[in-house]
């Protein structure tokens, strides 16, 4: 009976689920898109589509402006909660993982700039534990335990090259290899002596090429407009994003901008939007945030909140940033074990921290 009870859990698992938020169902689905690819970029809220000084090998590859040779890190950690109500109570646990995570480096040749690098672009993270009852006496009484664990994500190994043509247009592309593991935990424990455990460990795999292609368009003084399409793989889903901003962010001077996505999935559109900006309070300091709303494509989700802040001290040649975020999502089911739950909270925090050097 309990080795058919798992059956049934991994052929379920395997059911082409079309989320794309955060906890269980993302999990199960197409995971979830990074804070930012790189420290820079989640101080802002994810920005993809201009320029706000980051990585833009994996954001707007038409962003590659690159004055000097320089080479760019980040590494950062994730911290998820998940909160279910089933009626009877609030159940919450919290586990980590790891979170905005990238290198890149990039240089000019004549016309063009130049740039490859590798970035952490989607998690799946996720620990799932549920105590299961059993009914079968006059009151019903705590009966064992099962347990998900989750790891894994998505990377992209990429480089991309940018020029600027007639009418002061930027154009660029990027090409690389997406590739990654996604790795299962199942087990089933009785209290019962006399019933065996269950487990079960299987994985899915990432390994294809991807590429992007982008476009930057001035409209005026430090103001400009940004398109990227980043294509699809097998747990990855295409994207677009359009943005414009005011001011001349990537250099730290004050500014602010508006940004799009779409994601698009086979039965569902994820959507996000963002409003970003920064301020320069000091000659070697500066402070960046941003907020962004955003959907997961599934019915059972609400529209989730974001708030992204950061900061940069700059020391020459070499600038040092921060970065922090709170996402929010709730939804009214899909989650592992308990049969009744009524509303699933998922909280996200992710810090992170990086440093970008002039070669």
């Amino acid at each position: 009976m309990k080795n058919f009870m798992l059956s049934c859990f991994t052929a379920l698992l395997f059911l082409p689920l079309t989320a794309l938020g955060y906890g269980y169902p993302a999990a199960l689905g197409l995971g979830s898109p990074m804070p930012g690819v790189d420290v820079v970029s989640q101080g802002f809220g994810g920005v993809m589509s201009v320029n706000v000084g980051g990585m833009n090998l994996f954001g707007n590859p038409a962003e590659l402006s690159i004055y000097n040779p320089s080479f760019s890190a980040s590494i950062g950690s994730l911290v998820l909660k998940q909160t279910v109500d089933d009626g009877l109570g609030k159940h919450s646990l919290t586990y980590a993982g790891l979170g905005t995570s990238s290198l890149q480096t990039g240089f000019s040749a004549g016309s063009a700039n130049l740039a490859l690098g590798i970035a952490k672009i989607r998690d799946y993270t996720y620990k799932g534990e549920y105590f299961f009852l059993d009914t079968t006496g006059v009151e019903p009484i705590i009966a064992g335990f099962e347990n998900l664990i989750v790891s894994g994500g998505v990377w992209e190994a990429a480089t991309g090259v940018a020029t600027v043509i007639p009418g002061e247009i930027s154009i660029g592309a990027s090409a690389g290899y997406r590739m990654g593991d996604i790795n299962y935990e199942y087990y089933r424990h009785h209290f019962n002596e006399s019933i065996p455990d269950s487990s079960d460990e299987w994985s899915r795999e990432e390994g294809e090429f991807s590429w992007r292609v982008g476009t930057s368009i001035p409209l005026g003084e430090n103001t400009s407009f940004g398109a990227v399409y980043a294509s699809d793989t097998d747990n990855c889903p295409s994207s677009f994003a359009a943005g414009v901003h005011v001011g001349n962010i990537a250099a730290y001077f004050p500014g602010f901008g508006l940004e799009a996505r779409i994601w698009d999935m086979e039965e569902d559109k994820a959507w996000s939007a963002n409003v970003f900006g920064g301020i320069h309070p000091d000659h070697n300091f500066y402070f960046r945030g941003g907020a962004t709303l955003s959907s997961s494509g599934g019915t059972d989700s609400n529209a989730t909140l974001g708030i992204f802040m950061g900061a940069t001290v700059d020391l020459g040649r070499t600038d040092l940033s921060a970065a922090f975020n709170y996402i929010g999502e709730s939804r009214n089911e899909n989650v592992f074990g308990f049969p009744q739950a009524e509303i699933i909270d998922d909280i996200i925090t992710a810090f992170s921290i990086g440093a970008t050097i002039e070669l």
